[in-house]
């Protein structure tokens, strides 16, 4: 089981946004994913459709009563997808776990003692580093960072960073870092230094997948549910089954089990006597095209023809070796969800790798 924090000390940068929609696109995957809402605003509750009269138990219960488990307060918001909600309420927990022992531990002992049947936990927190966040890290072994192309971005990646190097120095437990990028505009100069700037900085954390900006998105969390029940066909969509594949994808700290309906997904590409066939499953993209070594890196790559079922292949006569490569989708490069080989390139970011047997080219 995967225990992961979605965490930034800046506020408006979209991590309720992110953990609803990301669960929501796991669990479509046939992932068994749980949220913990431990933000004292509630809004990943009110966002997967729960309303404060609709509960009596909430996180705050788990940091306050022994005899509460997860399994008491959790509630199904659709198949494979668990909730535990908070309200205004959980502002209290601070103040009155004040001088207690262990009280940056309580999440921890409580999943301890709880019924846990989950391959990856979303613990959505506060805009804070205070006692709930600290909770939180302490229970994770990783972080998801989401970042809005503002300008205090790299200030706030850099505090996290220092607090989660605190946890690690004072209490020996670390915690992995991936950077989100959401809602940058590449198209401005700004957005593309800002994003290269974070790649260099922090090496092997900034993720490939790119959330784009959306009225829907925003229409989704009015309405109480994850974009993808609310349009299917939505450019939010693609972009949150991306960022599922790349992060179930990413090798964790913690060994997960299970989730064979992920294994059968990866397909990769296959060889064939004319050379090897790309595949790959996007049904909402306009443009794909795939560049890589073969293309010396080329901007443009080598277009992949759309069938009818929103899959769209490619045949290339390559020789034997092995190469590197990405998808452009749209314009935007993006590793294979349908290969789970991958490097990491120069800037710290991933490519996806092929192997190509010489019988591939016969």
């Amino acid at each position: 089981m995967r225990i992961v924090s979605v965490a930034n000390q800046k506020g408006g940068c979209g991590k309720t946004t992110i953990t609803v929609n990301l669960a929501s696109a796991l669990a479509n995957l046939g992932a068994r994913v749980l949220v913990v809402d431990n933000d004292p605003q509630g809004h990943a509750t009110i966002g997967m459709g729960l309303m404060p009269a609709e509960f009596s138990l909430s996180t705050r219960d788990l940091y306050l009563t022994s005899d509460v488990l997860v399994e008491d307060v959790r509630h199904e918001i659709k198949e494979q997808l668990d909730l535990v909600p908070t309200d205004v309420a959980l502002s209290t927990v601070e103040q009155e776990l004040s001088g207690e022992e262990r009280r940056v531990q309580r999440l921890v002992e409580v999943f301890a003692r709880s019924e846990m049947p989950y391959d990856i936990v979303f613990v959505d927190n506060p805009p804070n580093v205070g006692l709930l966040t600290f909770n939180a890290l302490m229970a994770s072994a990783e972080a998801l960072v989401p970042v809005d192309p503002g300008r205090f971005t790299m200030d706030a990646v850099e505090r996290l960073r220092e607090t989660l190097c605190l946890l690690e120095d004072e209490r020996g437990h670390h915690v992995r870092m991936h950077i989100l990028a959401n809602g940058f505009d590449l198209r401005t100069r700004f957005g593309r230094e800002l994003l290269e700037r974070l790649a260099m900085n922090y090496p092997g954390s900034l993720l490939d997948t790119q959330i784009h900006r959306t009225v829907r998105l925003r229409e989704a969390a009015d309405l109480g549910r994850p974009v993808d029940d609310h349009d299917r066909r939505c450019r939010a969509v693609l972009d949150f089954q991306g960022l599922a594949e790349e992060f179930w994808s990413l090798p964790a700290d913690l060994e997960v089990d299970g989730v064979d309906a992920w294994d059968a997904l990866l397909h990769g590409p296959r060889a064939r006597t004319a050379g090897v066939c790309f595949e790959v499953e996007l049904p909402a993209a306009r443009e794909v095209a795939i560049t890589g070594d073969f293309t010396d890196w080329s901007v443009e790559g080598i277009a992949l023809e759309r069938s009818g079922d929103g899959i769209w292949r490619l045949e290339l006569p390559l020789e034997s070796g092995v190469f590197e490569y990405k998808y452009i989708v749209d314009g935007v490069w993006k590793v294979d969800p349908e290969n789970p080989e991958r490097v990491r390139n120069s800037y710290g970011q991933l490519n996806s790798v092929l192997t190509v047997p010489s019988m591939a080219s016969a």
